[in-house]
């Protein structure tokens, strides 16, 4: 199985075969949510808070 190094805690984080780039997974190290930026070789960000609540802009009541 590949793996990628997290950048927050610079833990090896395991990789799905299938995985793609763009797709999301966490450190089981230390939770931080993280994006597959590259494939060969597997290359790992950190994903940013806005990216993952989109949808939530709804800051009317």
């Amino acid at each position: 199985m590949p793996t990628g190094i997290c950048p927050e805690c610079e833990a090896e984080v395991y990789v799905e075969t299938d995985a793609d780039k763009g797709d999301t997974l966490s450190c089981e190290e230390c939770g931080t949510d993280l994006e597959i930026v590259g494939l060969d070789p597997i290359e790992l960000d950190i994903v940013e808070d806005d990216e993952l609540d989109d949808d939530t802009d709804d800051d009317e009541f």
